[in-house]
């Protein structure tokens, strides 16, 4: 009787285990669906070099030089003007991508000369979300989710250079 018993509650546990309901009623796709032609046109679209300048809420400037490659990583010279004309100047490396409405970055290390330092990929400040608010040949607007700043870059030849000023 003993084993019967047992033998009804392990076929009990499978039947129940099989049985568990669904945690949502709405359908989905079952394997990842093929890129549309709209969602690799913008990977291309963002592909090059794009310049940006805007002010900052400090009374300063942000300049920005973004050069993205087609393998998904970029590099990013930042040029920082405070109010009193001081300039400070980095290099950043990392990889991109797009998802839908949403680009991202992955921030991998700072770029000094020849060398690279990485950073600590389980820095969570490391990583950024933006909606793509504009995207064409000639202009790329986007919105950081976290921060709320938002950006305009514009595209520019693959020999350009921070502007004289």
């Amino acid at each position: 009787m003993r084993i019967a018993s047992g033998f009804t509650a392990f076929i009990t546990l499978i039947a129940t285990g099989c049985a568990i309901a669904n945690t949502s009623s709405a359908p989905v796709t079952s394997e990842k669906p093929s890129l549309t032609v709209s969602q690799e046109e913008t990977w291309n679209l963002m592909i090059g070099k794009w310049y940006g300048s805007q002010p900052t809420k400090d009374g300063g400037k942000k300049q920005e030089i973004v050069e993205r490659f087609p393998q998904g990583t970029y590099k990013t010279i930042f040029r920082i003007h405070d109010k009193d004309g001081k300039i400070k100047e980095q290099t950043e490396a990392g990889q991109w991508g797009v998802s839908g409405p949403v680009y991202f970055t992955i921030f991998r290390g700072f770029v000094e000369g020849n060398k690279f330092f990485p950073s600590n990929p389980a820095e969570p400040y490391n990583y950024d979300a933006y909606k793509i608010i504009k995207l064409d040949k000639k202009v790329f607007e986007y919105e950081n989710y976290s921060s709320g700043n938002k950006y305009t870059t514009e595209r520019v030849s693959n020999d350009f250079q921070f502007p004289n000023e």
